[in-house]
């Protein structure tokens, strides 16, 4: 099953109390922060993506305020100081109703859908494949991301996927 829409206007830019292309401002987890902080924060050195000229952060979320749809600590990749892009680790099918909801409610009616049962993972329900595209920013939300059942949201500059997709074409070496 496919459907597709015409691209959105443009939309609100924030992720979880993150603005896709501002400036990086989360501070470092501190030793009163603890698992669960109160704050945004991240923990351990940003991971330098030289290829490409990205810095990893993994960030922590505060508890409060958090779609019980995520999983773990999110990834931001920050370029000279921007918020790039955003992944958000889910549940998986398990999540897929609430997080569909929340998504499409924050951003409209998908630009692109399709659905599939995942024969390998014997899976009674279709894992949702669901694209949102703006001006300068886009939304992809997988369902499932492999044999694990673990779903991925994605909310990234153009420009980031630009330079990641030209990374991903280099040969090796």
């Amino acid at each position: 099953m496919s459907a597709l829409a015409a691209p959105a206007p443009a939309q609100d830019k924030t992720v979880l109390g993150l603005e896709i292309g501002a400036q990086f401002r989360v501070p470092a987890c501190g030793p009163g922060d603890g698992i669960f902080p109160s704050r945004h924060c991240f923990r351990g050195a940003p991971i330098h993506h030289k290829a490409w000229g990205a810095n990893e952060y993994q960030v922590t979320l505060p508890r409060a305020g958090t779609p019980a749809y995520v999983r773990g600590d999110i990834k931001v990749f920050v370029i000279a100081g921007l918020v790039e892009s955003v992944q958000i680790g889910t549940w998986g099918i398990e999540a897929q109703p609430g997080a569909l909801a929340l998504l499409t409610r924050k951003y409209g009616e998908p630009t692109r859908a399709t659905q599939k049962k995942l024969k390998g993972m014997r899976s009674r329900f279709p894992t949702h494949y669901v694209e949102w595209e703006f001006s300068d920013f886009s939304v992809k939300y997988d369902g499932t991301t492999g044999s694990i059942d673990w779903g991925r949201i994605v909310v990234s500059t153009h420009r980031y996927r630009k330079l990641l997709e030209a990374h991903e074409k280099r040969p090796p070496g």
